[in-house]
């Protein structure tokens, strides 16, 4: 690639092989090296080549700056995450459904907070105000924490601290993990840098425990590791708690009244997911692929793919999104799928049905109690909602208060809800699925 240039001037046609064959990193080292005067011809094959690029799409790459270095799709989600992180201070939770996302936002936050600037080059917070300053990121994932009881979740959690805190060159040398949490945030505000916050499945540790006994010692070693999030509050410059299931007005980090919960909130509806805008405009050239091969035009494809995957609702007033991973899915496989089923149903999911019932034809639910949600006292319409196998179709005003009107967002959430309904109440085996 380095020998192109010189290259051209003998062999012509093959230099055109390597454009067409490139990526686009490439293309714009291409685009630096060719002008006019060294050969027209090329100079034009190299911008037509780049306005035609198509970014490859990928299901199993959560990590912003991989999307970004490796070429691949990245829907623009910055505008949205800019007017999050403008303010001075911010601390939001956000409970979303699994594979919507989430991973790959806390990602890209993180990559803003570290400064990697050229990582967002042509994407819309590049053409803010915003000043890219670098702040250290403790950067908690819990989703591989599989502890039995209290004691072995403390330790997980300490280890993850540690990872932090050997990344970011502190030294931490305490016994409990929430001590550990703790020296990591002061040691770091010590040199006058405010502290970014982010932890990625929250919830993971009860999640594994939801109805058995177990979850009340869980709940209790996490309540004492998140309280470090607000007794520490004057050291952060922003917050981020996202996970499956919306505790945290509840009891697992009761204490903690100072995030701002983005669950249902206006500015985050269309955050995670695709809007049908978005999808239309980012995902044109798969659209007509997949059109084709369908035997149909793009119009009546696009009527399809709304039955099959659209539907999820954040906000009663906003628009509808997709599921973005089903969404890659069916334009990576080029076939309608239920690629929900294919990720699994949590077993603490189908525990809750088969003890409590659920009336497919009275599905709604009182603002009041998904406000009040508790892993003690679980109810099986708000974790279905929780869990994105139901979504919002409408708000009813209610006096003082409201309800929410429920339903199954799309063809493929419906048909994975009752197969996993006929599984648990017959003797049809079952997949293999995480818990």
């Amino acid at each position: 690639m380095t020998n192109l240039k010189d290259e051209t001037d003998h062999n012509y046609s093959r230099s055109l092989m390597y454009l067409t064959h490139s990526s686009e990193s490439e293309l714009d080292l291409f685009h630096s090296l060719f002008s006019f005067e060294v050969d027209f011809r090329l100079w034009i094959w190299v911008e037509i080549a780049k306005d035609s690029f198509v970014k490859g799409l990928s299901t199993s790459i959560y990590s912003f700056p991989d999307l970004i270095e490796g070429s691949y799709l990245y829907v623009d989600k910055t505008a949205k995450i800019h007017e999050l992180i403008a303010e001075f201070k911010s601390q939001y939770f956000l409970a979303r459904p699994r594979r919507f996302g989430k991973s790959l936002l806390v990602s890209t936050l993180r990559a803003i907070f570290e400064g990697r600037r050229e990582l967002f080059d042509g994407l819309d917070i590049s053409e803010t105000d915003y000043n890219w300053q670098v702040f250290p990121v403790i950067h908690l994932d819990l989703g591989s924490l599989a502890a039995r009881g209290a004691a072995e979740l403390d330790k997980e959690l300490k280890h993850k601290v540690l990872e932090n805190a050997e990344r970011l060159g502190v030294s931490v040398d305490r016994e409990f993990a929430y001590q550990a949490f703790e020296s990591l945030v002061t040691e770091l505000a010590k040199s006058n840098q405010r502290v970014v916050i982010l932890v990625d499945e929250y919830d993971k540790p009860i999640l594994n425990h939801l109805g058995q006994e177990s979850v009340t010692e869980i709940q209790s070693a996490l309540k004492t590791f998140y309280s470090v999030i607000k007794t520490t509050e004057s050291a952060q410059r922003f917050v981020l708690l996202a996970g499956v299931s919306k505790f945290a007005q509840a009891s697992v980090f009761s204490d903690l009244n100072n995030l701002t919960d983005l669950t249902m909130d206006r500015r985050a509806a269309s955050l995670l997911g695709y809007t049908q805008e978005e999808l239309e405009s980012n995902f044109q050239e798969y659209i007509s692929a997949l059109a084709e091969t369908q035997g149909m035009n793009d119009s009546e494809l696009l009527s399809k793919v709304r039955h099959w995957y659209n539907g999820y609702r954040f906000h009663a007033e906003r628009p509808t999104v997709y599921n973005p991973v089903s969404v890659m899915k069916l334009f990576q496989n080029k076939e309608f799928r239920n690629y929900w089923f294919e990720t699994g149903t949590p077993s603490f999911l189908l525990r809750i049905l088969n003890q409590r019932p659920v009336d497919l034809g009275n599905m709604e639910v009182s603002e009041m109690l998904l406000s009040s949600y508790d892993p003690l006292k679980l109810e099986a319409i708000p974790l279905l909602l929780q869990t994105g196998y139901l979504t919002i179709q409408e708000y009813i005003q209610d006096g003082f208060t409201g309800r929410y009107a429920l339903a199954f967002p799309n063809k493929e959430v419906e048909q994975a809800f009752s197969f996993w309904l006929a599984v648990e109440y017959s003797d049809m085996p079952a997949p293999d699925v995480d818990s």
